[in-house]
């Protein structure tokens, strides 16, 4: 999708603020992935001052007040500019269909450090885009939007499927809601019985 201005950008920002306050904001996302038939989870946070970075705008407001004037159809062509290399561009192209991550997404890998201006530590995503994650504190919270094969950019040892996703929101114990579950497996499975699944509880 070719953005013309920035009447056709506030449109798509608009739409995935929207987006982002019913499926992704306040929440905690766990994906659990399956490699060599072993198990692992990660584990992500959603906030409202972070969809400021999934946009690739820049901006003189606070990534919380961004969001709130999207979010409220209030967002004004003076409140921001695009990237000068064109990624404000790309990322509001994929910006709409990223705002269901938890259930869209198939794999995750480790960063490979391969672009030089991209800082990020995760990406989760499918073969034509991805979103990054970075660990502040020991807490992944997404900080850019890619219109990539996340195969392309993350390290092949590290590349692994998504066999299921969760969803809560923040501050509950437990995860009550199965965003995504890969064909021909089941919750029953044995690789979801592992110590790292303990907060997971879908019998509510």
């Amino acid at each position: 999708m070719a953005i013309k201005n920035k009447e056709e950008a506030i449109k798509i920002i608009n739409q995935s603020a929207v987006l982002y306050g019913k499926n992704l904001s306040g929440k905690n996302a766990l994906f659990v992935t399956v490699k060599n038939g072993k198990s692992a989870c990660f584990e992500t946070l959603f906030m409202p001052n972070n969809f400021l970075h999934l946009t690739g705008v820049k901006t003189n407001l606070s990534g919380e007040l961004f969001y709130k004037a999207a979010l409220n159809q209030r967002l004004s062509t003076k409140y921001f500019s695009f990237d000068d290399n064109g990624m404000t561009e790309l990322k509001l192209g994929i910006l709409p269909q990223l705002m269901t991550i938890h259930v869209t997404a198939r794999m995750i890998g480790d960063y490979d450090n391969s672009k030089p201006l991209l800082i990020t530590d995760k990406l989760a995503g499918i073969i034509t885009m991805a979103m990054g994650f970075i660990n502040i504190g020991g807490i992944y919270l997404p900080n850019t939007a890619l219109k990539k094969d996340l195969r392309d950019i993350t390290s092949k040892a590290s590349c692994q499927r998504i066999a299921a996703s969760f969803i809560k929101r923040h501050g509950d114990q437990k995860y009550c809601e199965l965003s995504y579950i890969a064909k021909g497996l089941t919750i029953d499975d044995s690789i979801f019985k592992s110590p790292l699944l303990e907060r997971v509880d879908l019998r509510r």
